[in-house]
């Protein structure tokens, strides 16, 4: 018996072999993963919402201080026409009273206090002013009823007394005329006091004459309303040039009001509802007002 030897291929650890005739299995290409389609955009459609448009450029901020001024004037204005509206309320219940139920009242205490000052202080003639008691829904109604109640020549005849308080005075009562703290201000109802107009006159009428104060001294508001009646002794809606607690509170007199014509104008007489009408002139005569232009 013939023996054959099989030498094994390999060395130690070696797999063994195929045998002989055994196929060989094919090892298959690795997978690769295939190149991205480049896919186009969505088309936009009505749904789609349209592409955000770039901000508006920023307008340009506004100094802050013109709107502190008009503020200011607002406030100004606001408080001049709340003098005219806080009268007396018709009592509730009572028919409007028609303009005709005014009367002349010149024998009244408020009319005796306001004569003693214009006559008796002041040296104005006997019979200077008139005085008309006028019903108490005066200040509810337009300047044309008002006109009505005291038979003014128009509505510019109307007007009015405001206490106006320098808040950067270097003084602090009437003493000097020229620089007070405060001052009485004639106007028209259908004028507007203008607060620059004001602070410039008063100015320019301390710096005559030797005497110098600076445009910083001025600053020209509506009083307070204790002020005002603490000052006059009036309440709102009736103050008055004349008798009042502080003779020494200087007048600053529209100069709109001397052209008037005729040239007998109304205004408060130290009661809501007693109005007092007198002549410019004579009115400059007895007051010894600065007369300016202050308004609009």
């Amino acid at each position: 018996t013939v023996t054959t030897n099989t030498t094994t291929m390999g060395g130690k650890g070696s797999k063994p072999s195929s045998p002989a005739g055994s196929p060989t299995k094919a090892v298959p290409p690795r997978a690769h993963a295939p190149d991205p389609v480049p896919v186009a955009p969505p088309t936009p459609t009505r749904e789609s919402p349209a592409p955000a448009k770039p901000a508006p450029a920023a307008a340009p901020k506004a100094d802050p201080r013109w709107a502190e001024v008009s503020a200011r004037y607002a406030r100004i204005f606001d408080r001049l026409d709340a003098l005219e509206k806080r009268a007396l309320p018709t009592p509730t219940g009572n028919p409007r009273e028609p303009a005709s139920n005014s009367r002349r009242d010149d024998t009244c205490d408020a009319a005796r206090h306001i004569l003693n000052d214009l006559v008796g202080t002041r040296g104005a003639p006997a019979g200077c002013a008139t005085f008309m008691r006028v019903p108490s829904c005066y200040y509810d109604e337009p300047l044309e009823f008002r006109r009505e109640c005291v038979g003014g020549a128009s509505v510019d005849h109307m007007c009015k007394t405001i206490v106006m308080e320098n808040t950067k005075c270097v003084n602090d009562d009437t003493a000097d005329r020229a620089n007070s703290r405060w001052y009485l201000v004639v106007v028209q109802y259908t004028a507007k006091l203008n607060q620059q107009k004001l602070q410039k006159y008063l100015h320019e009428l301390n710096n005559r004459d030797g005497r110098k104060c600076g445009k910083k001294n001025f600053h020209m508001r509506l009083a307070k309303e204790e002020d005002s009646e603490r000052l006059t002794g009036y309440v709102k809606g009736a103050v008055c040039p004349f008798g009042c607690v502080d003779a020494k509170m200087p007048v600053i007199f529209s100069d709109k009001i001397t052209r008037l014509a005729p040239d007998t104008f109304w205004l408060g007489a130290g009661e809501v509802d007693l109005k007092i009408g007198m002549s410019a002139a004579r009115f400059v005569d007895a007051a010894k007002p600065y007369v300016a232009d202050i308004t609009y």
